[in-house]
């Protein structure tokens, strides 16, 4: 079994729609030769507006991730907070951690977002 190496992190922005503005979850990324496995999010709306936050697995914030690319999709209801729990061994992420809104209207503010898992 491949060492593991536990991380946590947060999104420190307010997340956008994501054709115009996808935003880091995973501050630091994917170390190189390794992949992440993202065990758990937890998401928090404050605006009064349901959403739907969508994850990809690419590193290069402010772009359009293409469909393809995408790992997850989470409904959070307005004025809630989403916590999961992803069954092992995670979702599978090979350059970096993503996300933003399918579309323009819920309000998920910086540090509305936290994720955690492992790299190995």
């Amino acid at each position: 079994m491949a060492k593991r190496y536990p991380f946590s992190s947060y999104s420190d922005e307010a997340m956008a729609a994501f054709d115009s503005d996808a935003r880091q979850l995973d501050q630091n990324g994917v170390t190189s030769g390794r992949v992440k496995w993202l065990r758990g999010i937890m998401v928090t709306e404050n605006g009064g507006a349901a959403g739907t936050l969508q994850i990809y697995d690419y590193n290069t914030e402010g772009k359009d991730p293409t469909a393809t690319l995408q790992r997850a999709s989470i409904y959070v209801g307005a004025n809630s907070t989403v916590v999961i729990d992803f069954p092992a061994p995670g979702i599978k992420f090979v350059t970096g951690i993503i996300a933003g809104l399918a579309a323009a209207g819920a309000t998920i503010p910086a540090y509305g977002i936290a994720v955690w898992g492992y790299e190995e």
